[in-house]
């Protein structure tokens, strides 16, 4: 693994990139949450296994606070979903 300071083909700024990820629909960025919690919980026990175990704790923690927004967003995506297709259908729209 190689951390970055920028995300490869993508040229913007991190805020345009924060608001295009807020942006997304809830259940997509749901599930982007959900994989991003398992990427940092991978790098957690990867450290914990080179012996840092005050980074794997923090790394930990990251993980489950972002576990947990993911299944927040995806209650919210449960309220706000009939909302979203009513729209989309009555305005000629898909999700894309």
């Amino acid at each position: 693994m190689k951390h970055t300071n920028q995300i490869k083909g993508f040229n913007g700024s991190k805020l345009e990139l924060a608001e295009r990820i807020g942006d997304l629909y809830y259940d997509s960025l749901s599930e982007l949450l959900a994989l991003l919690s398992e990427k940092i919980k991978e790098d957690s026990e990867a450290d914990l296994g080179r012996g840092r175990r005050n980074l794997a704790n923090h790394l930990q923690e990251c993980a489950s606070s972002l576990d947990i927004a993911s299944k927040e967003i995806e209650s919210a995506w449960g309220i706000c979903s009939p909302y979203v297709d009513e729209w989309l259908k009555n305005n000629g729209k898909t999700r894309e």
